[in-house]
C-alpha cells in the first residue's frame, strides 16, 4: 500500500547498511514544492526593504535612548 508499506530486497536492505528503519523505504511525507526563482527574488527585495525600514526605525529609537542618558 502506497506511503504505508513497500516490498524492499535484501540488497536494497544492504546497500542501506542494513538500516530497516521504514522511513528509509517509506516515504510519507507530501512531495517538496518548488517555487518559481523569480518570485522568490521578488520576495526577498520586499522582505530587505521591509528589513531597512526597520532597522531605520530601531536605529531612531536607540538615538533616543542614548540622547535621554547623556
Amino acid at each position: 500500500m502506497e506511503k504505508y508499506s513497500r516490498i524492499v530486497t535484501r540488497d536494497e536492505i544492504a546497500k542501506n547498511d542494513f538500516n530497516v528503519s521504514p522511513s528509509r523505504y517509506i516515504h510519507t511525507g507530501e512531495a517538496d514544492k518548488y517555487r518559481p526563482i523569480v518570485e522568490i527574488v521578488e520576495e526577498l527585495e520586499v522582505l530587505e526593504t521591509e528589513e531597512a525600514e526597520t532597522n531605520k526605525a530601531l536605529r531612531k529609537i536607540l538615538r533616543t535612548f542614548t540622547a535621554a542618558s547623556e
